[in-house]
């Protein structure tokens, strides 16, 4: 059975700077954790899934925040 898992505004521990990794903690509905192992292709993967997420909201739901490169 899959558990449910919210993000609750933690930080990314960064474990490697070269090769890019870290994990994220996750609660679980009992408030166990879970912690989402990242390396950088997988971050870019999910990011690209939660813009494409955000991106669908309207009205009040749109995206408060713009992403821009120098």
């Amino acid at each position: 059975m899959p558990k449910f898992v919210e993000y609750q505004d933690g930080d990314v521990a960064v474990t490697s700077r070269k090769p890019l990794r870290g994990t994220l903690e996750l609660i679980t509905d009992d408030d166990d954790t879970v912690e989402l192992l990242l390396d950088r292709e997988n971050t870019e993967w999910l990011m690209g899934a939660l813009c494409e997420f955000l991106v669908q909201g309207e009205g009040d739901d749109m995206p408060k925040i713009s992403i821009g490169r120098r």
